[in-house]
């Protein structure tokens, strides 16, 4: 069975297959990074590409899917099985978060407190509608300042 590759939408010459297991720039292979640190089943892979380390499921998702809309999002795991790349496993999320610790606040909430904060509605107050402290408020509009 042949393997199909989609092109990076911004790096020229860059592709890769649908499961991210070969990536391929101006038709050489690239040699794909272990890190060392952390057990095998978080194991982060990436490659250098101009002097600039470039994750292997963010460089699957920008080829598949395309360019994050969010600087802030970045590639998650679907079914939490870090070694599966495949882009159908890859989706763009919110920095942090797993499902042990996952985040209190969706990226709805978020935006609806950051209006609300901007309407003059208090910290106080949204931190008991939606059921976080005020330190999570005032962190959350000091960080999208």
């Amino acid at each position: 069975m042949m393997k199909e590759y989609r092109y990076h939408p911004e790096i020229e010459g860059l592709k890769v297959n649908e499961d991210g297991s070969e990536v391929i720039w101006n038709e050489n292979p690239v040699k794909i990074k272990v890190r060392d640190k952390g057990s095998e089943r978080h194991a982060h892979r990436f490659f250098y590409f101009k002097n600039k380390q470039i994750g292997l499921a963010k460089l699957v998702l920008e080829c598949w899917k395309g360019v994050t809309p969010d600087p802030q999002l970045m590639p998650k795991h679907i079914d939490e099985d870090h070694n599966n790349y495949h882009y159908s496993n890859l989706m763009w999320g919110p920095k942090g978060g797993n499902k042990k610790f996952s985040p209190k606040l969706s990226m709805t909430q978020t935006a609806e407190i950051l209006e609300k904060l901007k309407g003059g509605q208090s910290g106080n107050s949204l931190a008991k509608e939606y059921g976080v402290t005020r330190t999570a408020i005032y962190q959350l509009r000091n960080k999208n300042k």
